[in-house]
């Protein structure tokens, strides 16, 4: 994000896409690390067959210039 003058602190939204469920406390605590401040919004879901076989995947939408609000 920083390629594109975005921080963790303008994410709106993340999705996150896991393989299994019950990774699912582990994956809370690497989120919590990036964003200490508080949660942007966020779905989760369980997807069984990730690409290249890998366990989590995330995708964020983050606020702009264009009208989008940053949170907080």
């Amino acid at each position: 994000m920083e390629s594109i003058g975005h921080n963790l602190a303008e994410v709106v939204k993340v999705n996150v896409f896991v393989a299994d469920l019950g990774e699912l406390d582990e994956v809370q605590a690497a989120y919590a690390d990036y964003f200490p401040g508080g949660f942007a919004a966020r779905r989760v879901v369980q997807v069984p067959a990730l690409a290249e076989g890998v366990r989590v995947m995330m995708d964020a939408v983050v606020a702009n210039a264009e009208g989008t609000p940053p949170r907080g």
